[in-house]
C-alpha cells in the first residue's frame, strides 16, 4: 500500500483538512471578486470588500445611479457572487488543467467542495432578505422560497466530488468498505462543512437556520453517496504528497485567512469589517453593518463615517 497516496492515511487527512481550510474562506474571496467584477460590467466602480463568515460577503462599489439595483445592468452585480463560485463547483474538477499530483486532485476537490457548500448552498440562505439573491428576487417581485433553488443546485457538485474523493480512495485501497466510505466523506467533507457552519453561527451568537439547513443537503447527497457508491479507482497515474505541496499549502493558507480575517473581523457593536481602497461616493452600497478601513492613503478622504445609501428601487 502506498502510503503516500492515500487519502486515509494521516498525510493525506492532513493535506486535505489544511486545503478545506483554505478553500472555504478562499470562496468568501472568489464570491466577493465575482460580485466586484459584476459590479464593474454594470458601470460601479469597485473601491473595497468585506468578506465576513456569518454575513454576505459585499463587494463595496460606488453605483452610477441612486436606482442602480433595479436595473437591468446590475443583474451581473447581484447574480455573479453565486455564479463564480457554482462555475468552481461543477467545472473545476472535470475542466481545469493541473499536474498529475495527489496533491492538485485534493486541493481542486476541496475548492470544488467549499464553492458548492459556502458558494452556492450557504451564502443565499445567510441572508434572505438583503443577500444578493434574495434582494435581486424582492427587487423584482419574486417570492423568496425561490432561494431553495440554490442549494439544490449545488447537489451535483457535491455528487461528483464525494465520487472523485472516493475513486481517489479506492486508487490504495481496493477493498473499501461502507464504513471505510463513510469515515472518508465524514473526514474530508462533512467535518470541514460542519466547523464553518460552528464558527459562523459563533460568531453571529444565534443559530443560522436556513444556512445551516442549505448545506446540510450537499452535506446529506455526500453521506448517501458514500453509502451506496463504490467507484472505480482513480485511473491516472499521481504523484505522491510530499513537503512541498504541505509549504506551499500553508503559505496560500496563511494569506487567505488573512486577508478574510481583515475585510471581514466582528468589530465592537455587532459591525463586521471591511477594507476600501478608494473613497465612497454619494451611491454606494456599504451595509450598515460593514465598518470599512481605509488600506490606501485617500480611500477615506475625510475620516468620518461612510455615508451609505441603500440599494434602492420603485418596488
Amino acid at each position: 500500500m502506498h502510503r503516500d497516496l492515500d487519502v486515509m492515511a494521516p498525510r493525506g487527512v492532513l493535506f486535505g483538512l489544511l486545503a478545506a481550510a483554505l478553500s472555504f474562506p478562499g470562496t468568501l474571496l472568489a464570491a466577493a471578486f465575482g460580485q466586484g467584477l459584476g459590479a464593474i460590467l454594470g458601470g460601479c466602480s469597485w473601491i473595497g470588500v468585506s468578506t465576513p463568515l456569518d454575513h454576505p460577503v459585499w463587494a463595496l462599489v460606488n453605483q452610477p445611479t441612486l436606482h442602480f439595483s433595479g436595473l437591468a445592468s446590475a443583474t451581473g452585480y447581484w447574480w455573479a457572487s453565486w455564479l463564480v463560485p457554482m462555475a468552481i463547483a461543477i467545472g473545476a474538477l472535470p475542466f481545469l488543467p493541473r499536474a498529475r499530483t495527489l496533491a492538485a486532485e485534493l486541493f481542486l476537490l476541496h475548492a470544488a467542495w467549499a464553492a458548492a457548500v459556502v458558494g452556492v448552498a450557504w451564502l443565499p440562505l445567510l441572508d434572505p432578505v438583503d443577500g444578493h439573491l434574495g434582494r435581486w428576487l424582492a427587487l423584482h417581485h419574486l417570492p423568496g422560497g425561490l432561494l431553495w433553488i440554490a442549494p439544490l443546485v449545488a447537489l451535483p457538485a457535491a455528487f461528483g466530488v464525494t465520487i472523485r474523493l472516493l475513486s481517489l480512495l479506492r486508487m490504495v485501497r481496493q477493498h473499501s468498505g461502507r464504513g471505510l466510505r463513510m469515515a472518508t466523506v465524514g473526514l474530508h467533507l462533512v467535518v470541514p462543512a460542519a466547523i464553518w457552519a460552528g464558527i459562523a453561527t459563533l460568531l453571529r451568537g444565534a443559530p443560522l437556520v436556513m444556512a445551516t439547513l442549505a448545506i446540510s443537503l450537499p452535506v446529506a447527497m455526500a453521506l448517501l453517496v458514500a453509502w451506496k457508491g463504490y467507484p472505480p479507482g482513480f485511473a491516472h497515474r499521481l504523484s505522491e504528497l510530499r513537503m512541498a505541496s504541505f509549504g506551499r499549502l500553508a503559505v496560500a493558507l496563511v494569506i487567505v485567512i488573512g486577508l478574510v480575517w481583515m475585510a471581514g473581523r466582528p468589530l465592537t457593536g455587532g459591525l463586521r469589517a471591511g477594507i476600501m481602497w478608494a473613497h465612497p461616493g454619494s451611491y454606494n452600497n456599504v451595509r450598515p453593518w460593514i465598518d470599512p478601513i481605509p488600506v490606501l492613503w485617500g480611500a477615506h478622504g475625510d475620516g468620518q463615517s461612510v455615508n451609505t445609501v441603500p440599494d434602492t428601487s420603485p418596488l
